[in-house]
């Protein structure tokens, strides 16, 4: 079965071959103007553009649907173009292309995390930058039952989903975050039926290897900060603090946090410190109030990489009794009821947060 068939959304699958383009040494434009329906980015490289267009199809790409996209490009004077299909090509439709030997045209689909050609009239070369390595983001809170656990694993699906190569790092010596996933965490995928999956490995794995092909790399903490590798915490681009409105996991004027932000300080001075509020719902006036007042307290740091999240505006990961009972079953929270999934698009948010705010492809 083609990776690109246990993507949730064809948004979902457009977002990854971007990515792909990307590693080839293009620049991508999204195409959000609606009368424009033809292709869904641009692939820029110096001088060439190449309009693209993505086809998450059940069945291979037909004849009459790569006809269609050549006339689009043909009536909008489009130099270049190219289809890239999760199925693959029907043999007459790759077979019409080839036996007029297309210029300025090119047709792939995913295979391995790679997009392989069936047509390619022209080469799209790999530009030859640096390798990327791992994004490495820790989950702290100098608390316990806060809820980094649920927070580290549904992070690491909502990225594994989006099309990242991730894993987890269970920085815990408690190996809690191991005992209810093993060495992989189950993403499920309600439209394909299908899993993706999550490496998991201990601490004592992760000092043992230090691997960097993942691209998001993500470390369950210890709440106790001495019991974290030190490795760990210096190798972090950024720390998601998980917390709640409840004055024991915040501190009534903000004392839980600014005790993680100085731990993390401490030892890590560069590092992007996201708040998140875990288990948000609706708060009364008391505590909305609690809210701003903790979080002029954060703003008065003076700290310019540390960003309290607004739940209303931005993000939150709302209460939901399919978090609150993870753990009973292997697989991640993400199954729908009724066609919708709250935890799964609250990750996926914090996801498109976290991309738009680092420097993450």
């Amino acid at each position: 079965m083609s990776i690109a068939q246990t993507f949730e959304s064809a948004f979902d699958f457009e977002k990854f071959i971007a990515v792909r383009f990307d590693d080839l040494g293009f620049s991508v434009k999204v195409n959000n103007k609606q009368n424009e329906p033809g292709y869904d980015f641009l692939a820029i490289k110096g001088q060439r553009i190449i309009a693209v267009q993505v086809k998450n199809y059940k069945n291979k790409v037909s004849i009459k649907q790569v006809t269609k996209f050549r006339d689009y490009m043909d009536r909008s004077n489009i130099k270049e173009g190219a289809i890239i299909s999760s199925k693959g090509f029907s043999v007459p439709a790759i077979a019409s292309i080839a036996a007029e030997k297309v210029k300025n045209f090119h047709m792939g689909h995913l295979c391995e995390n790679k997009i392989t050609w069936d047509y390619l009239s022209q080469s799209i070369n790999k530009k030859a930058a640096k390798q990327k390595s791992s994004h490495y983001i820790s989950v702290f809170t100098a608390k316990g039952g806060v809820g980094k656990t649920v927070v580290s694993a549904h992070l690491a699906g909502a990225f594994a989903i989006s099309g990242y190569k991730v894993s987890m790092v269970d920085g815990d010596p408690e190996e809690n975050l191991f005992r209810l996933t093993g060495e992989n965490a189950s993403v499920p995928n309600s439209r394909t039926g299908q899993s993706n999956r999550v490496k998991v490995s201990k601490i004592s794995d992760w000092d043992a290897t230090m691997l960097d092909e993942e691209s998001i790399t993500i470390f369950d903490c210890s709440p106790s900060f001495e019991r974290n590798s030190l490795n760990l915490l210096k190798k972090t681009e950024s720390f998601i603090i998980p917390t709640s409105l409840s004055p024991l996991e915040i501190g009534n004027k903000a004392e839980v946090l600014l005790k993680t932000i100085d731990k993390i300080r401490g030892c890590n001075t560069t590092a992007s410190i996201f708040i998140i509020l875990n288990k948000y719902y609706i708060p009364n006036r008391k505590e909305q109030q609690r809210y701003y007042d903790i979080k002029t307290i954060i703003s008065g740091l003076g700290d310019y990489k540390c960003l309290m999240i607004d739940p209303e505006k931005k993000v939150s990961i709302r209460e939901s009794k399919l978090l609150r009972n993870w753990g009973t079953e292997s697989d991640l929270a993400f199954k729908t009821v009724a066609g919708r999934c709250y935890p799964r698009d609250d990750f996926l948010r914090l996801t498109e947060y976290l991309m738009e705010h680092l420097n993450i492809s």
